[in-house]
């Protein structure tokens, strides 16, 4: 086993349905290692898996979560827009899915654990939360496609707002799903998501992998990103070791009619992290 380093903070970028990739790294990795952090920061989907590894109930869900969906075939249903109904069938189902796999004991547990944080996105007040959205996704889409930086500029630049969430501040299972579901709002898929009665979107808007919810003195930082990204990005970043899954995760974002898709993607996280253990750091940095 190569030497590791002793991180004192993580952080779970966003991606849907590839943060499964963490949850099986973690599983994996994470004892044998002693990872064992005193803070946690999280965006979008990767907020929800630290959740449910810090609340010790992450391979619980995601059979809970296969079986909910085992039923679903589509990712739209159009057919709904004539009769009243959500067309996008993913907040119901994350929903479902949360409350039969975490209780308040298991909340109660993730208030023991590591302080998670849960990066939201606030976006200008001159765009409203339709022009917030379509602002958004393209500045999103233009620094991916141009410059694809491990950390975005341009929404801070156009007026986005970082606010950090701490989930032991939510008081109850309901609580927790709502906060999930605001760092994770992508219209139409999420609808918009009020906080304090002002709109909140998706936290990778402004940060997919929020190191900047990681304040100086809790380094080192290890970032499990869900995308891949040039070897050379992610090496040079005093006290920061950032590592990718090994190939990129075969599911799509938001497809919730894949139930092996997201089995795969965790299964790739547990052969990853036993690359990570033999070959430390550089084992995923390739």
């Amino acid at each position: 086993m190569r030497d590791h380093a002793s991180y004192d903070s993580v952080v779970f970028a966003g991606g849907g349905n590839r943060c499964i990739w963490q949850a099986g790294f973690w599983e994996v990795a994470a004892e044998p290692l002693g990872l064992s952090p005193r803070v946690v920061a999280g965006a979008s989907a990767g907020a929800t898996m630290a959740v449910m590894v810090f609340s010790g109930v992450a391979a619980k869900s995601l059979a809970t979560l296969q079986r909910v969906l085992s039923g679903n075939t589509k990712n739209a249903y159009l057919g709904n827009l004539f009769k009243g109904r959500p067309v996008f069938p993913h907040v119901a189902l994350f929903t479902r899915a949360m409350k039969a796999s975490m209780d308040q004991a298991d909340l109660e547990r993730l208030r023991q654990g590591p302080e998670l944080r849960v990066l939201l996105s606030r976006p200008p007040a001159w765009t409203g939360a339709t022009g917030g959205v379509l602002l958004g996704f393209l500045c999103y889409l233009a620094e991916k496609y141009l410059t694809a930086p491990l950390h975005p500029k341009l929404p801070g630049k156009v007026g986005f707002r970082p606010e950090v969430v701490r989930v032991d501040t939510c008081r109850n299972i309901d609580e927790v799903i709502d906060l999930l579901l605001a760092t994770s709002c992508t219209p139409p898929v999420v609808p918009v998501v009020y906080r304090d009665g002002a709109p909140v979107l998706d936290g990778g808007l402004i940060d997919n992998a929020p190191v900047a919810a990681i304040r100086p003195g809790e380094a080192p930082t290890l970032v499990l990103l869900t995308r891949r990204y040039p070897p050379a990005k992610l090496q040079g970043h005093p006290g920061r070791t950032y590592i990718q899954p090994s190939r990129p995760v075969g599911i799509s974002k938001w497809d919730y009619t894949n139930p092996q898709g997201m089995q795969e993607a965790f299964d790739l996280g547990r052969r990853d992290a036993e690359c990570f253990i033999a070959g430390g750091p550089a084992a995923l940095q390739v």
